[in-house]
């Protein structure tokens, strides 16, 4: 299963913070390729234990209705969770 949610970057100092305006989900990095891997990691997880509790996911915004703020950027993030094993159990 594939998943696309749009992200935004924010670079505060040294650290490249991500957010996700469909999700309660964040990460950060600190360069903007390690910021991109720990927000698909992140992404992974939260539609993963999501999806394992039943819950339905939001719709991604579209682009062009996402308004950025100062020293902040769009990406896109695709996950496949088809083979996709978490290193940690779920508690019931």
């Amino acid at each position: 299963m594939i998943y696309i949610y749009p992200a935004v970057f924010h670079q505060v100092g040294e650290v490249v913070n991500v957010h996700y305006p469909d999700l309660a989900c964040v990460s950060q990095g600190k360069d903007y390729l390690q910021a991109y891997q720990n927000a698909s990691e992140c992404l992974s997880l939260h539609i993963y234990g999501m999806t394992e509790d039943g819950e339905d996911l939001p719709t991604p915004s579209r682009l062009e209705d996402i308004k950025l703020g100062e020293n902040e950027a769009l990406a896109l993030i695709k996950v496949d969770l088809e083979n996709f094993e978490p290193d940690w159990e779920l508690e019931e």
